[in-house]
């Protein structure tokens, strides 16, 4: 009565079943064989799709016994729920065999039963080549780091000194000067500091809201699958559930960082703007750890096995094997989500694509003040205006929830809106426009009635994004012109309320809360937020997909087991920034910089927002390199004559 639809079984017990021959006492007669089994009551065919609180319409006016009529009001989550029953048969049985004996019961009983694949207890894993290459390329970065290393204290011992391109680029990996950097939390732009805050509460975020909305996806998974709804009715849930809205912030602090950055190092006199320069230099900032990221994903499947595991991972790892080229050059996100490797890397793609588009819109700020605010706005009203439109148009959820139930329904709304580049293309010009007040107002001085005005509407615009969506987990689902308003606006108003924040801690305005956001600590753990990003979903969802038994649907568990989550995903992005992401970064300055001594260029590397942050070293008169790490996940390098200022971003 309270939706558990799912009986696992013996998962372990079953594989480890074996029967010896009788007459061959070395042999084995059979052994267990663990077959998840669907069944699915006689329902119409499938006209529409179903959100939670919808019910059949053949089914509205069924009168019967009280057990009866409550089923029928929910008998069309058995389109996207089906009835799961774990069984073991004899090794000897085909798939074909356990259909027939399913074929003779369901046309006595009118139900419907499918089986899936069958799973039998394997003498040893066998290998893909994909997956032998990513392990020796993995083992490889490992060597290298154990190299540097050694070099670093061999020459710090010795007093030797090579000046040689290759010895440097070994030393690149060295974990001593990368540990130093990581840990370093000296910034230079100590009015941009809250951003490190801002982005590491961000992910916190994320990673809590993506503990409630997994089971939320794998509702069927977990012991009670209408307590999914009741829990997301309340208040700390739509504040978790609701973590959707961190990617809006990051975005925006990928378009601010990208054009304070720019605007602060080219004169609007300077014609060289080389945005080829630009991209290749941002592009060598993300693809080297995406890419290694993207290989490491084809070992997933080695990770761990259970009676779920096809169910879960296949959607989000299987289509690497065949797709993962679409996240190489960055247009993963204009697939279906079925097409899709790794669902959470569309934001890497977004960030590329818009990054690409907000070099344009940055030139043409640099020469025409007017034309380039102007072309801002209207983007930014673009991507209002096409949300709306494609919300009404694929009459799409309008946002994130657990109560929408079709998988169709969730694909519209991924492709469409959710991982859209238009659509998502508000909050990075929001931050684009940031910046450039950022620039030319540094100082500027806000009248106390308008800094309470300000924070007001901005507590004001972020809460009732999050908030307001509970009333649609009630009594009613959200009307079409509801969900079209949401839709359209819910990404640049909650950006608006980040926005005023981050304005004003960058101008002093905020007080304590510039205080708390730029604590010294943020610094080493905002480096890693974008690897961390890429990692946690995968943890998350081995962990699901390793169930041998359904579990229980609470607060209680999933903030607990978010934390665990996200400690685990901090590691592991430690150990992967320590292998690839900040030997990438030092490599970079070597081939930039080659002349620098590499004591020179780990210190530059400890001055600021390294790996998701701006950096910034005074030197004499010496040549300048701007390297601004815009957001997430990327980063840039720019370089003028104009200043004796280093600014490295690291991401």
């Amino acid at each position: 009565m309270s939706g558990t639809v799912t009986s696992l079984g013996e998962f372990e017990q079953c594989l480890e079943t074996v029967v010896p021959h009788p007459k061959r006492k070395d042999e084995i007669l059979f052994q267990g064989q663990y077959c998840l089994v669907e069944i699915r009551p006689p329902l119409p065919v499938k006209q529409r799709r179903f959100t939670y609180k919808d019910q059949l319409e053949e089914l509205s006016n069924y009168t019967g016994s009280e057990f009866m009529e409550y089923f029928s009001t929910k008998a069309h989550l058995m389109y996207s729920y089906p009835f799961r029953l774990g069984i073991c048969i004899p090794s000897g049985c085909t798939q074909n065999d356990l259909a027939q004996v399913f074929d003779l019961v369901s046309n006595k009983l009118n139900i419907n039963v499918t089986t899936t694949p069958c799973k039998i207890k394997e003498e040893k894993k066998s290998f893909m080549g994909i997956q032998i290459f990513s392990i020796c390329f993995i083992c490889f970065l490992g060597f290298l780091v154990l190299l540097g290393t050694w070099m670093e204290i061999r020459s710090s011992s010795e007093n030797i000194r090579s000046e040689s391109l290759l010895h440097r680029i070994i030393l690149s990996f060295s974990i001593i000067s990368n540990f130093k950097q990581l840990i370093s939390t000296k910034t230079s732009e100590s009015n941009l500091s809250s951003l490190h805050g801002i982005r590491f509460l961000s992910l916190i975020w994320v990673v809590l809201c993506h503990s409630y909305l997994f089971p939320g996806f794998f509702k069927p998974y977990y012991r009670s699958l209408f307590r999914a709804a009741e829990v997301a009715m309340e208040p700390v849930a739509q504040m978790i559930v609701n973590g959707t809205e961190a990617m809006s912030t990051f975005l925006f602090l990928e378009g601010l960082l990208a054009s304070y950055s720019i605007l602060k190092q080219i004169k609007p006199e300077n014609k060289d703007f080389r945005f080829r320069h630009f991209l290749l230099h941002r592009l060598w900032r993300i693809a080297p750890v995406y890419y290694v990221f993207l290989l490491g994903a084809s070992l997933v499947p080695l990770m761990t096995s259970g009676p779920i595991f096809d169910a879960t991972i296949a959607r989000l790892i299987y289509p690497c094997f065949q797709y993962s080229w679409r996240n190489v050059i960055f247009i993963n996100n204009f697939f279906h989500m079925d097409d899709m490797c790794m669902l959470h890397t569309w934001y890497v793609s977004v960030v590329v694509q818009l990054y690409i588009l907000a070099l344009i819109f940055i030139f043409l700020l640099i020469r025409s003040k007017k034309i380039g605010i102007i072309l801002n706005i209207l983007i930014i009203f673009a991507s209002i205006a096409y949300t709306g439109v494609a919300t009404y148009f694929y009459d799409l959820q309008p946002t994130m929830t657990v109560v929408h139930i079709d998988e169709e329904d969730s694909s519209l709304f991924f492709k469409y809106s959710f991982a859209n580049t238009i659509s998502r293309a508000g909050p990075y010009f929001v931050g684009i426009l940031i910046g450039y007040i950022l620039v030319k107002k540094p100082d500027i001085k806000i009248p106390k009635e308008m800094l309470v005005m300000g924070w007001f509407l901005a507590v004001l615009s972020s809460g009732l994004i999050v908030l307001i969506t509970g009333v649609w987990y009630g009594v009613d689902k959200p009307t079409a012109l509801q969900s079209v308003i949401y839709s359209a606006f819910y990404k640049v108003a909650f950006t608006a309320g980040v926005a005023w924040v981050t304005f004003c801690c960058t101008t002093g305005h905020a007080g304590f809360i510039n205080t708390v956001l730029s604590w010294k600590a943020w610094v080493p753990l905002s480096k890693l937020v974008f690897v961390t990003y890429l990692i946690q979903p995968i943890i998350q969802l081995n962990y699901i997909a390793s169930f041998r038994t359904i579990q229980e649907f609470t607060h209680l568990q999933f903030i607990v087991q978010g934390f665990g989550f996200l400690v685990i995903s901090t590691f592991l992005g430690f150990l992967c920034n320590m292998l690839i992401e900040s030997p990438c970064l030092c490599i970079e300055n070597n081939f930039f910089n080659p002349e620098s001594k590499t004591e020179e260029t780990n210190e530059a590397k400890n001055l600021g927002f390294e790996n998701d942050d701006i950096k910034m070293k005074m030197k004499g008169k010496t040549e300048m390199m701007l390297t601004l790490e815009n957001g997430l996940d990327h980063k840039k390098l720019f370089k003028t004559d104009n200043e004796n200022t280093k600014v490295h971003e690291d991401t």
